[in-house]
């Protein structure tokens, strides 16, 4: 995801599905009215501004949005980076360094949508989110993440072409191991547990999100596909066909014949996962 723009025009299956999920879990984030957040994987920045900061109470002290790509970092900060108390930094949410010192025990809600089956350690991940709240007052996390998605099969097939496999080398590394989980509700239960938070609920929802047309979803593959910058230009519309014909086979359409202008409904399964840390006071 190296282009903002692009991404910020196709990602309207994650607006739509971190709006509702936003719309429906804040109410139950534990407000304080003077609330710090932090989100992993902010993107573009357009999810976190058109939902989350809105959502915020009027009295809010700090938002952060945290990206591993600069040029996503440097594109939210020029978009939005002029409102009061708000900041882009660039992080790697899986980072085994220490978290910086102005970011360590510094918030009262984590937030990430649409970010975590990037993450190349989820463990790690999910134990810097936890250290990234107050070790006082402790604090919450509501998380939105891909488990089901036919693309991550597609991947798998191109991979095994001949004439794809040398730009899709360790393939592997970019498919979320919640992809394979058979109960994953379960899975990230244990795992935030075993993270050290002290409340965790899991929510397992499979969703369709109809895209306006074939081209809009094709876009919007492009945008968040981590292959085609390896692949020559002259070879990325090739690639891109090939990628399409297979992941709308494996739902059982053909792609060459399907009416390219008509809406286009595509399945996908998320895990919403809301939990909390307790802190040193609640201890006492």
């Amino acid at each position: 995801m190296n282009n903002p723009e692009l991404y910020r025009k196709a990602n309207a299956c994650q607006r739509c599905d971190a709006q509702q999920i936003i719309k429906e879990y804040f109410p139950q984030l534990n407000w304080n009215g003077k609330d710090s957040l932090i989100d992993l994987g902010t993107g573009s920045g357009d999810v976190l501004m058109d939902f989350v900061h809105p959502s915020l109470p009027c009295n809010f002290q700090r938002l952060v949005g945290s990206d591993i790509n600069p040029k996503m970092v440097d594109y939210a900060q020029h978009e939005y980076g002029h409102h009061k108390n708000v900041e882009f930094r660039i992080l790697d949410m899986a980072t085994r360094k220490n978290l910086p010192i102005d970011l360590r025990g510094q918030f009262d809600h984590v937030t990430s949508f649409y970010a975590l089956m990037y993450a190349s350690d989820l463990r790690q991940t999910l134990s810097n989110i936890l250290d990234l709240l107050r070790p006082d007052a402790g604090g919450d996390c509501l998380l939105l993440t891909l488990i089901h998605h036919h693309v991550y099969l597609s991947y798998k097939i191109l991979a095994a072409m001949d004439k794809w496999w040398k730009y899709m080398y360790n393939m592997d590394s970019y498919i979320p191991p919640q992809i394979y989980w058979k109960n994953p509700m379960h899975k990230f239960e244990n795992l935030m547990f075993g993270s050290g938070f002290s409340e965790c609920h899991v929510d397992i929802q499979s969703k369709i999100f109809t895209y306006d047309n074939v081209e809009v979803f094709r876009t919007n593959m492009e945008a968040v596909c981590p292959f085609l910058p390896r692949i020559p230009q002259t070879l990325q519309s090739e690639f891109m066909d090939d990628l399409m014909y297979h992941s709308f086979q494996i739902i059982g359409i053909n792609y060459y014949t399907m009416n390219r202008r008509a809406i286009s409904p595509i399945p996908h399964r998320v895990a919403v996962i809301y939990a909390r840390k307790l802190g040193q006071i609640g201890l006492k």
